[in-house]
């Protein structure tokens, strides 16, 4: 199985279009990479691809990237995706794909995403054929193809805000993704509001696994003005004695296994690999996803 990261980073990418922190300006400088808004592309052999959640910038991302690029024609190479959440940085490509035409697309998420999905005008033509949008309840196993098995695992977090910001069962999926030929196992868990039994359970059992990096600390959005706190926008700091790296690092891995922050939001100390932060999770055996980034199993 091949696993590409298309985008590392949370709503509005880094540099973010309106902030000019250190990290925003240390990208727009060039002394730091620039990372585009969170998406994963996976293929359990080079040839047909699926999207874990379809960021606004998933064209630029297309074109970064040659084996998701039309072949001849029209067309694509991608079947179809997953969606962990609701958020626009997660549904946003729908948009720039609404041109699929006679391509049909098989769409997986939870019934609640699905519903808050095609109440948006923008994407309601995925409700229809060509398409097939699945809806994948928590602890359920399905089959992507004849190599890649998903499990989606039940996560707390809350609706966006657009949507309310409500904590609803099916706000938040992770998936565990297995290549039944080769028995690697990816988990996405990209968004959660916390570090649950479920996601303890998954995080043991995946040899490479991405998690929520969207903040480090719970008012981090205060340094550049935001008075919102990360909790109460459905994502668990990664910092602190109950932060998701503490909670997550305490339980153990499969042999070799490797840990991600990914969906990284552009005010997150992380993204300074001097910051002690950084420093921290290294320590703890945790790595910062980025662009381009690629991973077999």
């Amino acid at each position: 199985m091949i696993v590409r990261v298309l985008g590392s980073a949370a709503g509005g990418g880094v540099p973010q279009w309106n902030c000019a922190c250190a990290n925003c300006s240390a990208a727009r400088a060039g002394s730091a990479p620039r990372r585009s808004q969170s998406s994963f592309a996976l293929s359990a052999d080079g040839e047909r691809w699926w999207l874990v959640n379809a960021s606004p910038d998933l064209a630029q991302q297309i074109e970064a990237f040659a084996p998701l690029q039309p072949r001849a024609g029209r067309g694509t190479p991608i079947a179809g995706m997953l969606f962990t959440d609701a958020n626009v940085d997660h549904l946003g490509g729908l948009a720039v794909v609404r041109q699929a035409g006679a391509h049909a697309f098989a769409l997986y998420s939870s019934a609640t995403v699905r519903a808050i999905a095609l109440a948006q005008e923008a994407f309601a033509a995925f409700a229809a054929p060509p398409h097939v949008w699945n809806v994948c309840a928590p602890g359920e196993t399905f089959a992507l193809d004849d190599r890649l098995q998903v499990r989606a695992i039940a996560l707390d977090g809350l609706t966006p805000g657009y949507a309310g910001r409500e904590r609803l069962a099916g706000a938040v999926l992770g998936f565990l993704i297995t290549d039944r030929s080769t028995g690697g196992r990816v988990l996405f868990a990209p968004v959660f509001a916390s570090v649950t039994p479920a996601l303890a359970e998954a995080a043991r059992e995946a040899d490479v696994a991405f998690f929520d990096g969207s903040f480090w600390s719970d008012d981090e959005l205060g340094g550049v003005g935001v008075e919102k706190l990360a909790r109460s926008l459905g994502h668990a700091p990664a910092g602190g004695a109950d932060g998701s790296l503490a909670t997550l690092a305490a339980e153990p891995a499969a042999p070799g296994a490797r840990r991600f922050y990914a969906h990284v939001n552009n005010t997150n100390p992380l993204l300074d690999p001097a910051s002690a932060a950084a420093r921290e999770a290294a320590s703890r055996g945790f790595s910062l996803a980025f662009d381009g980034m690629e991973v077999r199993l």
